[in-house]
């Protein structure tokens, strides 16, 4: 892995909101899986296979700190729309991986001979896939050319709905993950950014401690009080 490289999910959170990653640079770490993600991520290693219900029950029970009832609901609702499906079988999991040339790194969660799965734990939006999806299917694309100089494309795979959405990038898509890392970097010099306003502010846990900082006025900002 590259020295001080930046990870994947940093580039994801600056895309979001570059203040959001501000201040979890700036907080103690207090991170929890998501449910759904920690159900989708153990039955990912089993897509391609008959699913056991019982013996990813016993799974989960302990990968999952205080496993109860509704992880195994989750996990009947997700093997319910997974079973409708015909999976590919990856060759690796977790794979890590890491661009010298642009300094960042993260772990693909299936890893085929010509491409790579992203593993969610929600539902599929009705068309395409999320803008943050998109995103990390770019970091992902770029690393793995770089690492075996051959193009790989990607999928986004939703378990909560069983949907199973293939991922073709463009040059737009390329420049947001140069927007976001520029962001990242911003950060890490130890600038202040702009909190992005939004719905998405209701789902921060930084939306508390989130207040506008001090920060040089720009000429913008200037016009803008005329």
């Amino acid at each position: 892995m590259p020295a001080n490289s930046v990870s994947v999910s940093d580039i994801i959170r600056a895309s979001v909101c570059p203040m959001q990653l501000y201040l979890a640079k700036s907080s103690p770490a207090n991170f929890s899986e998501p449910l759904r993600y920690s159900v989708a991520k153990q039955l990912s290693y089993h897509l391609g296979d008959e699913f056991d219900r019982e013996k990813i029950r016993e799974e989960l029970k302990l990968t999952i700190p205080n496993c109860g009832e509704e992880a195994f609901r989750v996990l009947d609702e997700m093997i319910e729309v997974c079973s409708k499906v015909m999976w590919r079988q990856a060759l690796t999991y977790d794979m890590q991986v890491d661009s010298g040339k642009y300094n960042i790194h993260g772990r693909v969660d299936r890893v085929f001979d010509d491409s790579f799965s992203i593993i969610k734990g929600g539902k599929a939006p009705t068309h395409g896939v999320y803008t943050s999806d998109r995103l990390q299917a770019v970091c992902y694309s770029i690393c793995l050319e770089e690492m075996y100089g051959k193009e790989f494309y990607g999928r986004i795979e939703y378990l909560g709905s069983g949907t199973v959405r293939s991922v073709v990038l463009s040059p737009s898509d390329k420049r947001l993950f140069l927007t976001a890392l520029k962001e990242v970097e911003k950060v890490r010099r130890g600038e202040i950014p702009r909190p992005v306003r939004g719905d998405k502010c209701k789902r921060c846990r930084f939306a508390e401690s989130c207040k506008p900082l001090e920060r040089p006025h720009t000429l913008l900002d200037r016009l803008k009080k005329k």
